[in-house]
């Protein structure tokens, strides 16, 4: 046992030395991030990878073999026949979230005397391996992985071993996408290659928004250098390099790039990341339909089912398309009354409007939801909040069509700011304000609102409303009212409070008030009349002592009258006397109609009847007294009664 296990030991160091000469190192070199902020929509990956100093390789294989030094002979256990260059990519949620491992390059390697060459080209073109690749999650790290690797001719099932342990997973794959099988083909061109010892390059880019216009910019370069084990250390001078990065972020050039990293010791690659914005589909206003809608609904469920779209942008596009559903059913019912207004009757009318303000407010009170839902989430923000906006202006727009929509669209959004904000009804001057514009719309009855959310809302903040605004503007007058005793005195305030009802948009108030006015009027009605019966009472005792007065001045009158016109009979003023006579007549019946009248007093007498009772006395009364100074004022003598 003593002499196997010397020897044991020494072939397993043999076989490590030969193996780890074959082994290429990756040293990354620079590490460059850009100092933009990328917030969680930028969710697409793109990588581009840049191979430099392809002709260093040849360095690199033969240093592999003797050393940087030359110090040593050829250690190879067997002749190298490939050099194999792989990036391996994590959180792809496309590939399941699985470390894929691509296949960049596979060059031909030649022994020429006691020397390795590879034909490998110093100005190959950019490889993209990724084009707008969904990640797992926007918060995780990009990272490519790039190893490269001498293979022998006795080590080739080592990437067959890769190619197949690939292969196998990406057919677990539940829904293999149009890219993955891209990939799969990948796979095939290299064994192709391989088995007809042809160079290879990746060459299928996975693109998954062919020709779509998307915000890209640059996220993070990584550069690795290609070295034998024996090289410690890789300087890059990074000053030149970071500055042309942070002013190239759109896209990078790649001579430009090589003479900004300016490296030629050894080959390297860069490899280039890349973060995309997520782009909704604009929509404007008159484009909205429910076929547009079904449509983009298919078309999200299509590319989240094909793992193109993230779950949180896969949840906000539901969203969005839950909101457009409403609007082009407000839309429906803006075409319905727009169609019917004139012909239909009021009652259907209401009924039209309050459908367009219901679907109006159930937009509002989505997007305030979303507001709330999702204040620190920029995928809203950023993307999905100016579409909601967009949308939403367009409601207004429509609502600006006649008087009635924009009284609809003010009632609306008098509703949201009652529900909101406790301090838009904290006042009496407020709360007429808020009434005023929950009552500018003629709605359905109230029983008709009740049976909805937004009906029931208006129903209800417009009593509580008008509840509080009787407690603190109406109540005390109105009770104050009620308690007082009718009378004139009174009456004034009883007008005063009647006018503040009146000039109110609280209904229920406008009701109370005319209750407690009615009742007041009630009294007073009682008060007057017994004061209108005191009055009568006062004016037939005058009106008896009237009649009696002007009888006896009626009766002198005409003694007197009877003299003078006898006597004038020669001097031609029989005419006037006869005038004179007619006055007398019509004061004598005056004083007839007002002694019957005296004595013809109502029965059962209502305010009304008294009141007209009395006028009527005092006209009479009146009349009289006038005619009699008439007819005093036309001949005085006749007036010169004892």
């Amino acid at each position: 046992m003593k002499r196997i296990t010397p020897l044991f030991m020494l072939a397993l160091l043999i076989c490590q030395q030969a193996f780890s000469q074959q082994n290429i190192e990756t040293r990354l070199g620079y590490h460059y991030n850009d100092k933009f902020e990328f917030s969680d929509e930028w969710q697409y990956l793109s990588t581009d990878i840049y191979l430099y100093n392809g002709g260093q390789f040849n360095r690199v294989l033969n240093e592999l073999e003797t050393g940087v030094k030359k110090d040593r002979k050829n250690r190879y256990a067997y002749e190298l026949e490939h050099l194999f260059i792989t990036a391996q990519l994590k959180n792809l949620k496309l590939f399941g979230n699985d470390q894929i491992v691509y296949p960049l390059f596979n060059f031909n390697i030649n022994r020429d005397k006691n020397d390795y060459h590879t034909q490998v080209s110093d100005h190959l073109e950019v490889v993209r391996i990724i084009d707008k690749m969904p990640l797992s999650s926007a918060q995780n790290n990009i990272d490519a992985a790039i190893n490269a690797k001498a293979v022998s001719t006795q080590d080739g099932d080592q990437v067959f071993n890769l190619v197949a342990s690939q292969l196998v997973n990406l057919s677990n794959l539940a829904n293999p996408s149009v890219a993955v099988m891209s990939l799969v083909g990948e796979f095939g061109n290299l064994l192709s290659a391989r088995a007809k010892k042809k160079e290879y390059k990746f060459s299928s880019t996975i693109r998954l928004y062919e020709g779509q216009n998307f915000d890209t910019r640059l996220h993070s370069v990584k550069v690795y250098v290609f070295v034998p084990g024996s090289v410690k250390a890789v300087t890059l001078k990074p000053a030149k390099l970071a500055d042309y990065l942070s002013k190239n972020t759109s896209k990078l050039d790649r001579r430009q790039l090589e003479d900004a990293i300016g490296y030629k010791d050894y080959p390297y690659i860069v490899v280039a990341n890349y973060k995309s914005l997520y782009k909704v589909d604009v929509l404007t206003g008159d484009e909205v339909t429910m076929d547009l809608i079904e449509k983009r609904r298919q078309k999200i469920q299509t590319a989240y089912d094909t793992k193109l779209m993230n779950d949180e942008t896969y949840r906000q596009e539901k969203l969005y398309v839950e909101f457009l559903r409403i609007f082009a059913e407000m839309k429906q019912n803006l075409n319905a009354y727009r169609l019917n207004y004139r012909n239909n009757s009021p009652e259907i009318n209401a009924k039209n409007l309050f459908g367009i303000m219901q679907e109006y407010k159930r937009m509002k009170t989505a997007f305030e939801a979303r507001e709330k839902e999702f204040d620190k989430n920029t995928t809203y923000k950023n993307i999905f909040r100016p579409e909601y906006e967009s949308i939403l202006g367009n409601a207004d727009l429509y609502l600006d069509a006649d008087h009635n929509l924009k009284n609809a669209k003010v009632l609306v959004n008098t509703l949201q700011e009652l529900e909101n904000n406790p301090k838009a009804w904290d006042i009496p001057a407020k709360r007429e304000a808020a009434l005023a514009r929950l009552s500018a719309v003629e709605l359905p009855r109230a029983d008709y609102l009740s049976a909805s959310v937004e009906g029931e809302a208006i129903v209800r903040l417009t009593k509580k409303l008008e509840d509080l605004q009787y407690r603190e503007v109406f109540e005390k007058e109105v009770k104050k009212l009620a308690d007082a005793q009718a009378s004139d005195e009174t009456v004034p305030m009883r007008n005063a409070l009647q006018d503040k009802a009146n000039t109110s948009n609280c209904v229920s108030c406008r009701d109370k008030v005319r209750d407690a006015v009615s009742e007041y009027n009630k009294r007073y009605e009682s008060f007057r009349l017994k004061e209108e019966k005191k009055e009568m009472g006062a004016l037939q005792s005058a009106a008896e002592e009237q009649v009696l007065r002007q009888l006896r001045w009626q009766s002198c009158f005409e003694t007197n009258l009877q003299a003078v016109a006898v006597a004038s009979t020669e001097n031609g003023m029989d005419k006037y006397y006869s005038k004179l006579n007619e006055k007398s007549s019509d004061f004598s019946v005056t004083i007839k109609e007002l002694e019957a009248l005296v004595k013809n007093e109502p029965a059962n007498p209502r305010l009304q009847q008294v009141q007209e009772y009395n006028k009527e006395l005092k006209r009479l009364m009146q009349d009289a007294e006038q005619h009699y100074a008439l007819l005093c004022q036309l001949d005085k003598k006749l007036c010169q009664c004892q």
